[in-house]
């Protein structure tokens, strides 16, 4: 297992930025493939509660790998452009996520839904696989 935590590239969190501003994708960047929709896992146990009113649909989300998560070791970190933890991608559906993000491949989220239910913050997503 490597202690080494993957960086958030810091190129695609500034082309992000400027898209949820309303700005426009330049064309070496148009091209994204949908991985799959999911939700995110452990929002009771991140930021999400406390920047819920942040949260809307069509949020870019950015990731980050966490090899060295001491319970999962293809854990996937989520987080808004602010750097606020949001939480994970489910266990069951990060492997080949992990497995693109550990070759170098930009990977990202959009917020699809955002419902509370009761106490829960229920997150539904994209992720996406950016071709550069």
């Amino acid at each position: 297992m490597s202690n080494d935590i993957t960086s958030v590239d810091k190129k695609m969190l500034a082309i992000l930025k400027a898209i949820q501003k309303g700005g426009n994708i330049p064309k070496p960047f148009g091209k994204e493939i949908l991985l799959l929709k999911t939700y995110i896992a452990g929002t009771n146990y991140s930021d999400a509660k406390k920047v819920s009113d942040k949260i809307k649909k069509g949020n870019y989300l950015i990731f980050q790998r966490e090899a060295d998560n001491e319970y999962d070791s293809l854990a996937i970190k989520i987080m808004d452009l602010d750097n606020n933890k949001l939480g994970y991608i489910p266990k069951a559906k990060n492997e080949i996520i992990s497995k693109l993000m550990d070759a170098g491949k930009v990977i990202y989220g959009v917020i699809d839904y955002k419902e509370w239910k009761g106490d829960y913050l229920n997150l539904d997503i994209s992720v996406y696989l950016k071709e550069l």
